[in-house]
C-alpha cells in the first residue's frame, strides 16, 4: 500500500507497510535527476546518529536506476498547520507546552554532536503533533555549524527564516534556529507566520516578549540558546499559564547520585547499581538528569531504540536518557525505584532528593589531591538535607583491607558530626558496570543495604566492604564524641 504524505524541496513522502513486519514506514524518494544526492544523503547520516523519541528513526537508505529511497520511522499524527488550520488557533497555555517541547527538540540537536547540528528549517508543516508530543521530521536542511556555513545556497520556509539567512556573508548558529521558535510561536497563538504590526490573539505581555526575543532581527540580542527560551516559557507557565502534568505518582524508592566533579565516577556507579539491582529482581530505572549523553552513546553502540516512554533497554538495564524539561513522555509504569544520576548538579540532587528521594549518593575519588572536592560536595550537599534522607559518600579507586583515607579523616570527622546519620563507603574499581567482579557486587550489596535502610550484616557475611564498614564504625563512633 502507497500513500503520498507530503512532497518538498528535493521529493516525495510515501506511506508504505511492510509486509513482514505489518509496520508501516515513511519512505523519502528523491529522483536521480535532482542531483542533489550529497543533501539526501547528509540527512541521512544526521538521522543515523540521532536517537531521540522525538526524531524519527532511520531504518536504510537504499537506491534503484531513477530514485534513492530513505526508509524512516512512520509518526502518526498532524502538523502543527493542519493543526491550526483546521482547529483554529491555541490558546497561551497550549502554545507554551507545545514551545517548551520545540525548544527541547532544538536544544537536543544542538548539543548532540562535536559540532552543533543547525536544523535550519524549523516551520508548522515539519511539525507533527502524535498524542499531545511534538515530534520533528524532514532533516534536508539540517547540517553541521561549520558545514551549513560552507555550503553557497541556503534555504528556509518565509516567515520562519531568520535574517542571516537570505544572505551569504552572515555565520549561522543556534540563534538561528532560535529566531524560527519565535516565529511557530507566532503561528500557533496568532495563525500566521506574518508579522503584524499589532496581536490580534489575547496574549500576555510576558509571552508577547518571548517571541519579540526569540525573532529579533539582531541575533546578538536573541536568546543565546535554545535551553534559555524553554526556560521563559517555564517561567511564564510557573506564573500562571497551566501546563498540564500526568497524575501518575513517581515511583516509591528514588535514589539520587551525584558526583564531586566530571569523571569522579557517578555515572559508572549508577550503572553498575543498576546492573546488580536488576540482577536481584529488581525492576530499576537508570535516569539521566545530566547531559552526558551518555545513554545515547550506549544506544548508538548497540542500534538500540527507545520504547513510547523513551526507555532504552540496555543490556537488561531499562535506562532513559536526557531529554530535557520540555520534552512530554507518558510516566513509566512498574519501576520500583529509579536512580536519578544528577551529574556534578549537586543544588539539582538537593533538589530531587527533597522531591521523594529516600537516599542521596555523593560519589567522589578518594585520591588524596581529591580531598577538596569531596569536601567541598559533601559540605554543599550538608546544607538544607531533609531529615530522613539517608546520606551515603562513596569513595571510588578504594581497595580492600588497604582503605585508608589519607589527609580527609579530621575533615569528614566534622562533616559526621554535623550529619550522624552519613555513611562512608570505599568502591573497588570496575572497568564494565554490566559485568561486574564478586569483589564489586559485596561492595553494591552492602552500599546498597545502606541507602535502603538495611545495613545490617547477613548470615556472618564477611566481605571486603563489610570490614571496611566495622573499619569505619570506631572512627564514625570517635567523630560522634563531643
Amino acid at each position: 500500500m502507497l500513500h503520498i504524505l507530503g512532497t518538498g524541496r528535493t521529493g516525495t513522502v510515501w506511506l508504505a507497510e511492510h509486509l513482514g513486519l505489518e509496520e508501516y514506514r515513511a519512505v523519502k524518494c528523491v529522483s536521480r535527476k535532482n542531483g542533489d544526492y550529497e543533501a539526501f544523503r547528509r540527512e541521512a547520516l544526521i538521522l543515523k546518529e540521532l536517537r531521540h523519541p522525538g526524531i524519527p528513526l532511520i531504518y536504510d537508505l537504499e537506491e534503484d536506476d531513477q530514485y534513492f529511497y530513505l526508509i524512516e520511522e512512520y509518526l502518526k499524527g498532524d502538523s502543527l498547520y493542519t493543526l491550526i488550520t483546521r482547529q483554529g488557533t491555541l490558546q497561551e497555555a497550549d502554545a507554551a507546552r507545545y514551545g517548551m517541547q520545540i525548544c527541547g527538540l532544538v536544544e537536543y540537536l544542538h548539543s548532540a554532536g562535536e559540532y552543533p547540528i543547525l536544523y535550519l528549517d524549523l516551520q508548522p508543516n515539519n511539525l507533527i503533533i502524535c498524542d499531545g508530543t511534538v515530534r520533528l521530521i524532514d532533516f534536508d536542511h539540517a547540517a553541521e555549524s561549520p558545514e551549513a556555513n560552507e555550503s553557497r545556497k541556503r534555504y528556509g520556509t518565509v516567515g520562519c527564516a531568520a535574517p542571516e539567512q537570505y544572505t551569504s556573508d552572515q555565520i549561522l548558529d543556534q540563534r538561528t534556529d532560535i529566531y524560527a521558535i519565535g516565529a511557530v510561536l507566532r503561528f500557533m497563538t496568532e495563525g500566521t507566520l506574518r508579522e503584524r504590526e499589532e496581536s490580534q490573539a489575547d496574549l500576555t505581555e510576558a509571552f508577547m516578549q518571548i517571541i519579540r526575543k526569540c525573532m529579533d532581527p539582531d541575533r546578538e540580542k536573541r536568546y543565546s540558546a535554545a535551553k534559555e527560551a524553554g526556560r521563559a516559557l517555564e517561567q511564564l507557565c510557573v506564573r500562571g499559564v497551566p501546563v498540564k502534568k500526568e497524575s501518575k505518582e513517581i515511583p516509591s524508592l528514588n535514589v539520587v547520585l551525584t558526583g564531586s566533579r566530571p569523571g569522579a565516577g557517578a555515572t559508572h556507579l549508577a550503572f553498575g547499581l543498576c546492573r546488580y539491582l536488576t540482577a536481584q529482581g529488581y525492576k530499576v530505572l537508570y535516569e539521566e538528569c545530566n547531559r552526558s549523553q551518555a545513554v545515547h552513546a550506549l544506544a548508538r553502540l548497540g542500534s538500540l531504540r527507545p520504547d513510547a516512554y523513551g526507555i532504552y533497554n540496555v543490556q537488561r538495564c531499562f535506562m532513559k536518557p536526557w531529554y530535557g524539561p520540555a520534552v512530554r513522555l507518558r510516566e513509566p509504569e512498574g519501576f520500583q525505584m529509579v536512580l536519578k544520576d544528577c551529574g556534578t548538579d549537586w543544588q539539582l540532587a538537593k533538589a530531587e532528593a527533597r522531591k521523594g528521594g529516600v537516599a542521596l549518593l555523593a560519589v567522589a575519588a578518594g585520591s588524596l589531591w581529591e580531598q577538596e572536592k569531596v569536601v567541598g560536595m559533601s559540605e554543599a550537599l550538608e546544607e538544607e538535607q531533609e531529615e530522613g534522607i539517608k546520606m551515603l559518600l562513596l569513595l571510588r579507586h578504594m581497595n580492600g583491607g588497604r582503605f585508608k583515607m589519607l589527609g580527609l579523616e579530621g575533615r569528614i570527622r566534622g562533616l559526621i558530626r554535623k550529619r550522624p546519620g552519613m555513611e562512608v563507603f570505599g568502591v573497588p574499581e570496575f572497568a564494565d558496570p554490566f559485568c561486574l567482579t564478586e569483589e564489586a557486587k559485596q561492595c553494591l550489596q552492602t552500599v546498597w543495604e545502606a541507602a535502603a535502610g538495611n545495613s545490617g550484616r547477613k548470615g556472618g557475611r564477611t566481605g571486603w566492604a563489610e570490614k571496611i564498614r566495622e573499619g569505619w564504625a570506631a572512627f564514625i563512633t570517635a567523630a560522634k564524641k563531643p
